[in-house]
């Protein structure tokens, strides 16, 4: 029977574009395809063996000829992945380009070896003497280079991802637009160096000592800094955003335009630093040390500043919005300027503090002091000042709309001009105050307050009794 003959046919057709496929010398097919090296694989024949000094000497005086030469017949690029070299001595050697993956160099001396664009991934560097070398492009990516010595050493462009460099000395070392993603560089000394535009993502640098290290444009951020030491470093543009420095010195730092947006600075010490137009919103500096600083420009939205010491910082317009500065020490801060949008500065220092110009609305001063503070021409309309001490202060022109000054002491105080529409005076002090001149101020606000023969009052209104003497609340 003849069944299906179209299906026949197909079937044949297939059958001979298969055949015509097939390419020539097909019996080849049969044989297994050589298999390619994974990618990282050691393919020398000195991995896990201890060459000789003298083999390793050939090999490098091949690899010597193979720079010179590629097409040298006596040179060949050296290969000692995981070889054990440890304790070898390569004082000046050239190893540029030579694959030392995985290889064992602890304790090795490398004093002065040109390892330009080396290949390190893995290799064991603990221990190892590396001053005044050449690393520049060189792979350090995961190396373990625990207390080794890289003093003077010219990296620029290395890659030190997720190395551990752990107590590594790396004073003076030049690593621009180096990386140390994800590094650990505990204990390690880079004092004096150069890290220009270098990359630190995630990187742990705890109790690591950086101080005069050029860090400027430097990615910092989410950085472990708990407790290093950047005195006098230069930060200029870093970036630290979500980075801890908790406990950190940067007395005297220099991080004009630096970003620490959310960043930790809890106890840090900070004093003479130079914060010019930095970003700090939202940062924590709660119980830092800003005494002196130079905050000017600054951004503080949000930040916590609670406890802090500012005492003779200068923070002409610097941004405060929303700010948490209780039980802060500015006393003879400069803040000319300065935005206090509801911030918050309960049992705040302010004594003779600059604080004229200052745009305050909302703000809370309760208990605040600011005895002998400059406060012309500021804004404090509904701010709370309950209970704060403004004995002596300079208010001319102040804006104390809706302001909420119930038990302030103001005795002393210059108010001339001052606006005080709706602001509640019962029971502040008046004593000895200038109120001549001041506008909004009505018969009934008057009357709630305290005043005496000294106190100065506007023309049209009449003196209220005199207030007996202040005693103290607690006995």
């Amino acid at each position: 029977m003849n069944q299906h003959p179209l299906s026949a046919a197909i079937v044949a057709g297939w059958v001979i574009t298969a055949l015509l496929s097939i390419p020539a010398g097909a019996d080849a097919a049969t044989k297994p395809a050589p298999k390619s090296s994974p990618a990282g694989a050691c393919e020398s024949q000195y991995q896990r063996t201890r060459p000789a000094p003298k083999i390793v000497d050939k090999v490098l005086l091949a690899h010597a000829r193979w720079l010179e030469d590629r097409e040298s017949a006596d040179g060949r690029r050296a290969n000692l992945c995981r070889a054990d070299l440890r304790q070898l001595r390569l004082t000046g050697a050239t190893l540029e380009r030579v694959n030392l993956e995985g290889a064992l160099l602890k304790g090795a001396n490398l004093r002065s070896a040109n390892l330009v664009q080396a290949h390190l991934k893995g290799a064991d560097l603990s221990h190892a003497m590396l001053d005044d070398a050449n690393l520049e492009g060189a792979d350090l990516r995961k190396g373990l280079v625990v207390k080794a010595r890289l003093n003077r050493i010219s990296a620029d462009e290395a890659a030190f991802y997720g190395a551990n460099l752990q107590g590594a000395q790396l004073r003076e070392a030049l690593l621009e637009r180096a990386h140390f993603e994800d590094a650990d560089l505990q204990l390690a000394d880079l004092s004096a160096a150069s890290l220009l535009d270098g990359y630190f993502y995630g990187a742990n640098l705890s109790k690591a000592t950086l101080t005069d290290t050029d860090l400027a444009g430097t990615d910092l951020r989410r950085t472990n800094l708990r407790q290093a030491n950047l005195r006098r470093a230069n930060l200029q543009g870093a970036l630290l955003d979500s980075a801890t420095l908790d406990g950190a010195s940067l007395v005297e730092a220099d991080l004009e335009s630096a970003y620490l947006d959310d960043a930790s600075l809890v106890q840090a010490d900070l004093h003479e630093a130079s914060l010019r137009g930095a970003d700090f919103r939202y940062a924590r500096l709660t119980g830092a040390n800003l005494q002196r600083v130079n905050l000017e420009h600054a951004n503080l939205e949000g930040a916590n500043l609670a406890k802090a010491r500012l005492d003779s910082a200068t923070m002409v317009m610097t941004v405060l919005y929303k700010a948490t500065l209780t039980c802060a020490n500015l006393h003879g801060a400069r803040l000319h300027h300065a935005v206090l949008i509801d911030a918050h500065l309960s049992r705040t220092d302010l004594q003779k503090a600059d604080l004229t110009e200052i745009y305050a609305p909302k703000a809370q001063l309760q208990q605040a002091r600011l005895a002998e503070a400059n406060l012309e021409l500021a804004n404090l309309v509904s701010a709370d000042l309950s209970e704060a001490d403004m004995s002596h202060t300079v208010m001319v022109q102040t804006n104390l709309q809706e302001a909420n000054l119930r038990g302030t002491n103001l005795s002393a105080a210059d108010l001339t001009g001052a606006q005080l529409n709706n602001a509640n005076l019962q029971q502040a002090n008046l004593r000895g105050a200038n109120l001549s001149g001041a506008l909004g101020l009505v018969q009934v606000q008057l009357d709630q307050a305290c005043v005496d023969e000294a106190t100065q009052i506007p023309a049209d209104l009449q003196r209220p009794k005199a207030c007996p003497s202040p005693r103290h609340r607690h006995k």
